[in-house]
């Protein structure tokens, strides 16, 4: 016998549908407000790490580049000269130019030209980039930018007539040259070695890439007494043609120095650095106490990096140096056989 079986339940009739609860418009917006808190959290990490990472590409170059040194002294039996100053030809080559075959960059090297100079003309001064040179000189060579630095990486360069230095005769330069962000240590000058020293007994070439033919010589390992782990070699020198106080566009200061500024790998006289300083505010640009607030031609050095720059000493170790570095403590390791006491740096 069958039984019935009682459901207790309601059928569903049709056209009825089940509710479903979505989010309000208080729910969503709040839901977006978190969302922005947990960026604006996280942005400031993914900077400081993505900046970290420049930062030690950047140290990276400059090992290299130290190395590179270390090669070609031990080829040569000196160290490269910051610049061969050969007149009436000017400037035959700079240290960049020099070291490339031992950077990995030998074809780029042998492209180059050597039986003519660099840069050369008419009259020795009112002077290119020699044709057979032209295209070399514009290339862009990864082992000598900064990644946190900005700008083109190639640019125009041009030294218009009586830019360059008091009793040299005017010359007109113009070409297109891959940037590069780093310079050499050739000695200090000027106001910076007074203030340094009390006296003018910084102002000569005294560091350890000195220019050649130019009131200088080459140096070797053994010049180097004040110590290879007290003794800069190479620094941050950012921005190419564009002049920076402290990372940002100089426009306080004279534009025509933003043609005089070098800032390529193959303008050998970008590679001079006899250090002078200027003021706090990236002004003075007859020198001063500050050495890395602008980017100025043989004024200072210059990052963008905060709070400094980054240096290789000559024993191959890369350090970040403070911008708030006393000048006696710098003028020390920029100099090579002073006998300076070097303090904390």
């Amino acid at each position: 016998m069958l039984s019935r079986v009682h459901y207790s339940g309601s059928l569903p009739t049709a056209g009825c549908s089940t509710t479903r609860r979505g989010f309000t418009l208080i729910e969503l917006l709040v839901v977006i407000a978190i969302i922005a808190i947990l960026a604006s959290l996280l942005l400031p990490a993914v900077q400081q790490a993505r900046e970290a990472a420049r930062r030690t590409q950047c140290k990276n170059n400059l090992k290299q580049l130290a190395l590179a040194t270390h090669n070609y002294h031990d080829v040569a039996n000196m160290f490269p000269p910051g610049y061969i100053f050969a007149p009436p030809n000017l400037v035959t080559r700079s240290a960049f130019t020099l070291l490339l075959p031992y950077i990995e960059q030998t074809n780029l090297y042998n492209s180059i030209d050597s039986s003519v100079p660099m840069m050369n003309g008419p009259t020795g001064y009112n002077t290119t980039i020699q044709a057979q040179n032209v295209v070399a000189a514009a290339t862009v060579i990864p082992a000598f930018l900064c990644p946190s630095s900005v700008g083109p990486t190639t640019d125009d360069y041009m030294y218009p007539a009586n830019a360059f230095a008091a009793g040299v005769p005017p010359m007109n330069m113009t070409w297109k040259g891959g940037r590069t962000d780093y310079g050499g240590t050739t000695g200090i000058r000027g106001v910076y070695g007074n203030i340094a020293y009390n006296n003018n007994q910084g102002g000569d070439r005294d560091g350890c890439l000195t220019a050649a033919g130019l009131g200088g010589s080459t140096s070797r390992m053994r010049d180097v007494t004040d110590g290879t782990s007290n003794t800069l070699m190479f620094g941050e020198r950012t921005g190419g043609v564009k002049l920076y106080y402290k990372s940002t566009p100089a426009t306080n200061l004279p534009a025509v120095l933003g043609v005089t500024n070098g800032g390529s790998w193959s303008d050998a006289l970008a590679f001079e650095h006899w250090l002078q300083g200027s003021l706090y505010d990236g002004t003075g640009l007859g020198g001063g106490p500050c050495a890395m607030c602008t980017n100025i031609r043989g004024n200072g050095f210059h990052s963008f990096h905060t709070g400094g720059c980054q240096f290789a000493l000559v024993d191959g170790s890369v350090r970040f140096i403070s911008e708030n570095v006393a000048a006696s403590v710098f003028a020390s390791t920029v100099t090579k056989k002073k006998g300076e006491i070097v303090g904390e740096f």
